[in-house]
């Protein structure tokens, strides 16, 4: 039985990665639905006949575990979608997993953005970093894009607008939601244009993995003291926009956020104005051409 649940986990977790489910998404939801088969298999249950009151008990050993209050309610809710696609096979009825039931209360808490002095001390590191790893850390501090969209960004996705800016189209963003993000930096923008020039169109833009971020954020860490993990710059962009006046509606677009109360967390932070979103960088074509190694 527990080899059908991981064969069954198996074909959902492809079954997410077909619909568009970014990379970290998979990889999160694999690792949470390992400890759900470990739990299964230390209290011998069937996980087709899984009912609520079994939910709770695992709920409340990966409390134990000392998990923080949002692993817990995304392990949760891993979960409950993994039951939502054992319904469309055929294989349940019902879903024992009630998350407003399970879900742990998690402490409110500001948006983690870098000061200006956290910002200085950043970019004075990236020039000593890998070319491309710095292209991809300065994008997303251009545009507020997750890690897992800057890395599935391809040669069509960039694309010049009629005020001589330049957008992203995200394909599948949280929710396997489509926008349109501004390059909010005209260095950045004309960057990634001239790593457009020798790419195909179909392919990777700036062709960096998520692993690769990882290990250079953690390099960033160790070699600066910063608290730096990559999705402090979609934190960064989220409470500048709102510092500089640009409507909360507006930079919920931006972000991609399905609920403007995610976008409300960045507007404690939030004082000033700005006029425009996409950074000009019509020269883009005078620009002497610098071939960009690969990492």
């Amino acid at each position: 039985m527990n080899e059908i649940l991981r064969v069954l986990i198996k074909e959902y977790l492809t079954d997410l990665k077909m619909q568009g489910g970014s990379a970290q998404t998979i990889k999160s939801y694999s690792y949470y639905l390992s400890k759900f088969i470990i739990f299964i298999e230390a209290n011998s249950l069937d996980f087709i006949t899984l009912s609520p009151a079994q939910a709770r008990l695992y709920r409340n050993q990966i409390v134990e575990d000392n998990l923080k209050p949002r692993t817990i309610n995304k392990a949760i809710s891993g979960l409950k979608c993994f039951y939502d696609f054992l319904i469309e096979e055929g294989i349940i009825t019902g879903n024992p997993i009630m998350t407003r039931r399970l879900r742990v209360k998690e402490a409110k808490t500001l948006p983690k953005f870098m000061t200006a002095k956290e910002l200085a001390i950043f970019k004075a590191w990236l020039p000593t970093i890998p070319k491309l790893v710095s292209i991809g850390f300065l994008t997303m501090l251009a545009t507020g894009m997750r890690l897992g969209e800057v890395t599935a960004v391809t040669c069509r996705d960039l694309m010049q607008i009629p005020n001589g800016g330049y957008v992203i189209r995200v394909r599948h963003g949280k929710g396997d939601i489509e926008r349109y993000v501004p390059v909010m930096d005209a260095d950045v923008a004309r960057s990634l244009v001239l790593l457009k020039q020798y790419r195909l169109p179909g392919d990777l833009l700036i062709r960096v993995t998520t692993g690769q971020y990882d290990y250079w954020s953690a390099k960033c860490k160790k070699e600066t003291g910063l608290a730096f993990y990559p999705h402090r710059c979609r934190h960064t962009v989220g409470t500048q926009l709102l510092q500089k006046g640009i409507a909360l509606d507006k930079v919920q677009d931006v972000l991609g956020h399905q609920s403007i109360s995610s976008t409300r967390h960045y507007a404690k932070t939030a004082q000033e104005a700005i006029l425009e979103l996409a950074a000009k960088a019509d020269k883009v074509k005078e620009t002497r051409a610098v071939y960009i190694t690969e990492t």
